[in-house]
């Protein structure tokens, strides 16, 4: 670890700008597609019917078992049926999918067609069972 720690010391020149990258890349992740919530935000906020929920999961996994009054627009098809994404004013759009990586990409889809108010379920349904959440 030392020689490592003295390499980057003497290699200053290339170890900066590296450091520079991995920060921006993670920063850049951490803000893609919309805010991160928990489950239990996410609890709060059907509670105070200030969300309408999009699973991007397959049907199948959807029929499996999934939140109460979310609806299914699969992740591949989401460009083809943004048409049924009616929000009201003044609530969030919540994206959940298996581990909250789709969410992010269905997020900057949903960003760039003038959606504004997205968020993402962190750790997707994975993290809402962990939560002991019920599913229907």
């Amino acid at each position: 670890m030392d020689k490592f720690i003295l390499f980057l010391i003497e290699h200053y020149f290339y170890s900066v700008p590296l450091l520079v990258v991995v920060i921006l890349l993670i920063r850049s992740n951490a803000v893609k597609g919309g805010k991160k919530i928990t489950p239990q935000d996410l609890v709060g906020l059907t509670n105070q019917d200030a969300a309408k929920l999009i699973d991007l999961r397959s049907p199948n996994e959807f029929a499996d078992g999934h939140i109460t009054g979310s609806i299914n627009i699969p992740y591949a098809d989401i460009e083809d049926r943004l048409h049924e994404i009616k929000l009201q004013d003044g609530k969030s759009l919540v994206l959940i999918c298996d581990s909250g990586s789709q969410s992010a990409n269905a997020g900057e889809v949903l960003n760039k067609s003038g959606y504004q108010n997205t968020v993402i379920l962190s750790g997707g349904i994975g993290a809402w069972k962990l939560d002991n959440l019920p599913l229907i």
